[in-house]
């Protein structure tokens, strides 16, 4: 299964928790039913905004989750997913809106879509959940 991240906010997932962390999910509210079905290998794409309007795609592969302190949130739990790097590609956002790749992260007018997570159609449950990370 192929699942898609959106990281509209650029939070680097590598800084604030160990090792190979891709992404973190809230253990309530709207995330907390997001990304329950992930198998080991299944792949994840974290769209992540860089510097000059570009956007940043990493795949991972998907190796296993914890539950952890958000460190820039005292008090607070969440989901990190872990993942080994499989590639890294970098495109303008003008570009990823029309690729027929990555287009599924944004809406019509070319923004991010307002969701966290997103399983295209085909999927093991192909569902948009809302909730920017």
């Amino acid at each position: 299964m192929r699942i898609f991240f959106n990281n509209c906010r650029a939070r680097n997932h590598a800084a604030l928790f160990p090792a190979g962390a891709v992404y973190d999910l809230y253990l309530t509210g709207r995330q907390a039913n997001m990304a329950t079905d992930l198998k080991s290998g299944d792949e994840c794409v974290v769209a992540t905004p860089v510097v000059g309007g570009d956007i940043d795609f990493s795949w991972f592969s998907f190796t296993h989750e914890r539950v952890m302190d958000m460190p820039d949130k005292p008090g607070t739990k969440v989901r990190v997913l872990f993942g080994k790097l499989i590639r890294s590609e970098c495109f303008p956002k003008a570009e990823a809106t029309e690729s027929e790749l990555y287009s599924v992260l944004f809406n019509v007018n070319g923004h991010f879509k307002r969701s966290s997570v997103i399983q295209p159609k085909g999927s093991r449950r192909s569902r948009t959940v809302a909730g920017c990370d």
